[in-house]
C-alpha cells in the first residue's frame, strides 16, 4: 500500500542514538505500551507510530538542548587609532608625510598648543586658551575632515586668498571653517564662536 510505503521511508529517515534509543524504550515501558502477539498488524502500526513520535520529541529537546548550551558570541573587537603625539610643527609634518602649514591667526591668547597625528594621515593641532580653543586639521585630498557632524543652523561660504571656505555655526556665530585647495583639506573649530567677518580676518594672509 501507498500508506505503508510513505510511512515505512519516514521510519528509514530517523537516526535514534543509543542514548535517545533508551529513553524511548524506557518511556514505552512507563506507558505499557508493548504489543502482546496476538495484537493485530494495525494495531502494532499505532504502537509503532507513538515509539516514532516519542524519538522525534527526544531529538528536538536534544538540539534544543545543544542550542542553549552554545557560547555567547565574542564581542566585536575595537580597533584603536593610531594616535602619535608630536614634539613641534615640524615633527608633525615628518609623521604625516607632508608640510602642515598653519596660515591663521586666532581671536584669543595662545596658552598651550599640542600636535597630534592620526593614522600618519591626518596632522591636528590643538590651540588651548583662557576660556577658548580651537582645533586645525589638515589631510591630504579634499573631503571633509573636521568630524564635525552636527546639525547648525547657520551655513555661509565665504571668498579668502581666493579659496571657498565654508562656515558652520548658530545665530551668526560660526564655529568651524572647512576648504580645501584641491590636494589638500583643512578645517578649523573655534569656541567660541565668531562672526564670519572675524574668520575673513582669521584666515587672511
Amino acid at each position: 500500500m501507498i500508506l505503508g510505503k510513505a510511512y515505512d521511508e519516514i521510519m528509514e529517515k530517523i537516526k535514534v542514538t543509543p542514548e535517545m534509543r533508551q529513553h524511548v524504550l524506557e518511556r514505552i515501558a512507563r506507558e505499557d505500551i508493548i504489543p502482546s502477539k496476538a495484537v493485530r498488524f494495525s494495531a502494532l502500526k499505532k504502537y509503532l507510530s507513538v515509539a516514532a513520535c516519542l524519538v522525534l520529541l527526544l531529538a528536538g529537546v536534544v538540539t534544543l538542548s545543544q542550542l542553549l548550551e552554545r557560547t555567547e558570541p565574542e564581542p566585536p573587537v575595537l580597533t584603536v587609532p593610531n594616535i602619535v603625539e608630536a614634539a613641534s610643527l615640524q615633527e608633525l609634518s615628518g609623521l604625516v608625510g607632508f608640510e602642515v602649514t598653519t596660515e591663521f591667526s586666532l581671536p584669543f591668547e595662545v596658552e598651550k598648543i599640542t600636535y597630534c597625528s592620526y593614522w600618519n594621515e591626518m596632522a591636528e593641532i590643538e590651540y588651548s586658551g583662557r576660556e577658548c580653543f580651537a582645533i586645525y586639521r589638515q589631510s591630504i585630498g579634499s573631503d571633509d575632515n573636521s568630524g564635525d557632524y552636527n546639525t547648525y543652523s547657520d551655513m555661509v561660504e565665504i571668498a579668502v586668498n581666493n579659496q571657498n571656505v565654508t562656515l558652520k555655526g548658530n545665530d551668526g556665530a560660526y564655529v568651524l571653517g572647512i576648504w580645501t585647495d584641491g590636494s589638500h583639506s583643512y578645517s578649523l573649530s573655534i569656541s567660541p564662536g565668531v562672526s564670519a567677518e572675524d574668520w575673513q580676518t582669521i584666515l587672511q594672509h
